[in-house]
Parts: C-alpha cells; structure tokens; sequence
C-alpha cells in the first residue's frame, strides 16, 4: 500500500481487507486536510449590571437565550511537520433564529427577588460566527493514536435584537406591553488566547478524537442599546476564564475520505467588567463611566456532521 501523509487518521486499511491484512499509514509532513459541515448553535448569553456604589449587588441581568441557529463551518490542517501542524477554522450562522430574551431588575436592596421584569419572545441571534487559528505539536505520535498541545487565539461574535414584549414592574403592581418597534440590540466579541490538549483514536475505519482548551486571558466586549430610552451600554472585561471541550467520531469511507460527528460546548464565565452608559438624543449627550459596573458571561453548543478529505 502507498504510503500518505495523515493528520487527522494514522493509518488506514482498503475497505476489502481484512483486520490481519492491514497496513498502517504513518504520518509525515505536508499533507492537507480540509473539512466542511453543517450543524446547529444553541446557548446563553448574559449581561449584569452591578452597583459598585452599594457594595457591588447585581441590579440588572439580561438572558438572551437561542437554540438551533443553522451554521456552516470549514476548518483546514496543514501537516508542517511530523510533531507540528496547523490549523484554521471558522463557523458562522447562515440565517436569523429567532430567540427569547428576559430582562430582570433588582431595584429593592430589600428583596433577594426582582422587582422588575419583561420578556421578549420576539427576539432574533442576528448572527453568530467564529474564526480559530492555531499550532499543535504532536508529543505522542503513534502508529494508532496521537496526542498533541494547543496553542491558538479565536474570536468570535454574537448580535441580537429584541422587539416589543411584555413586562410587570414594582413586584408586578404595573402590567403591560411595550410598543411593537426594536427595543434592546446587544452584542459580544471574545478575543481568546488559548492553551490546550488534543489527541486521537484510530480502531479499523473508525476514528474518535476530542480536544481541551482553556484561557485565562480572554477579552470580552458587550454593547447594549436601549433604543427606547436613547442609552448605551459599553462593558469591557480583561483575563476572563474561557474553557472548550470538543468530541468527535468518525468512519473513512475511503482512504482520503471521512464523515463525521462533532460536539462542541464552549464556556465564558461570569466576570465584572468596567462599564461606559451613553446617553444620546438629538443634541442631548452624556456619558458615565462605572468599574465593575457591568458582567459578562456566555455558553454555546455546537452539534455538526461533516466530511473531511485529505490531499
């Protein structure tokens, strides 16, 4: 059997032979392999605000909430060398979901419940996309198996609006539904620096692989836009704690060729950022600067099938 560079498979058999008949492939340097998939992308989005003035208590939270936004993502490897390859890949949604997003006050330092609260089931993810660029050297290199260390940085990007809604404010003592028109616009960019941790399995056909990332210097911006009240809200974040864990498994139809299935969960916590209020109407214009005055947090889950060739 020929002999291929491989970075994603370390071997591979004809589908005719049988298991003693084998012959494994071991990887070189130079070999190419790219990927294209569909999925889908569901998750949570959260801004806070806080009052530093009063110890700090969170007075606000917004839970913009998705599920099932369409995707498409490519990603490509390029085998630089046995013990080193990289790696590019990106996703973004392909239409707008439609979302829910719930908005809570906490105006009463006297009550562990919100005294405020409205909800928007009119609410659309704008878009969403992601770009990843990264190294890997390869510590294990085996005939059937591989582990290799991440190092990489990855941006990516939420936006959402909200129209109309309904809300019941001082404990549900005024009722009522907001005007038919966009209320609230919100957007996040992460810029994530990244250390981690990939390797695979190869058994037959069938290959199994999965990776962990993890950040402690991850940058985070959010903008708020009350459009009804003419306000802006700018939060910042630096060194927020950022974790990813992947999985996957696939079956080579051919010995270029690979489907599969891949599972992505991605993780931003919860951390206080300074924040920018903007007021703005006409000639009107005030700007208010608060530290830790604003949270930002976020998950999301990415669900694909794909197929992966190899040149």
């Amino acid at each position: 059997m020929k002999k291929r560079t491989r970075v994603t498979a370390i071997f591979m058999m004809p589908l005719a032979f049988s298991v003693a008949a084998q012959e494994h492939i071991n990887v070189t340097h130079e070999e190419v392999t790219t990927g294209i998939s569909l999925g889908t992308l569901s998750g949570l989005t959260k801004e806070r605000v806080y009052d530093p003035a009063n110890g700090g208590r969170k007075v606000s939270q917004l839970d913009w909430k998705y599920r099932n936004a369409a995707i498409i993502q490519g990603d490509l490897e390029w085998q630089v060398r046995s013990w080193l390859s990289f790696g590019a890949a990106g996703w973004t949604t392909l239409d707008h979901k439609g979302s829910k997003m719930d908005d809570y006050d906490w105006l009463s330092a006297s009550q562990d419940k919100w005294t405020h609260h409205s909800s928007h089931p009119d609410t659309r993810l704008n878009f969403a996309n992601q770009w990843d660029l990264h190294l890997t050297g390869w510590i294990f290199n085996e005939p059937d198996w591989r582990v290799g260390l991440l190092a990489g940085y990855q941006q990516s990007r939420f936006s959402f609006s909200a129209r109309g809604g309904i809300y019941q404010y001082e404990n549900g003592a005024y009722n009522g539904t907001l005007p038919d028109v966009k209320t609230i616009g919100y957007g996040q960019r992460f810029d994530v620096p990244y250390i981690g941790l990939t390797g695979l399995y190869r058994y037959n056909n069938f290959e199994a692989g999965g990776s962990l990332k993890y950040s402690g210097w991850t940058r985070a911006k959010g903008t708020d836009r009350h459009y009804l009240r003419s306000l802006t809200f700018i939060d910042k974040t630096q060194k927020q704690d950022f974790f990813s864990l992947s999985a996957n498994v696939g079956y080579y139809v051919t010995q270029n060729a690979k489907v599969y299935l891949e599972g992505t969960w991605n993780r931003t916590m919860n951390k206080k950022a300074d924040d920018t209020v903007i007021f703005s109407e006409g000639d009107n214009y005030g700007r208010t600067a608060f530290k830790n005055g604003a949270g930002i947090e976020s998950y999301s889950l990415l669900a694909t099938a794909g197929l992966k060739y190899s040149f």
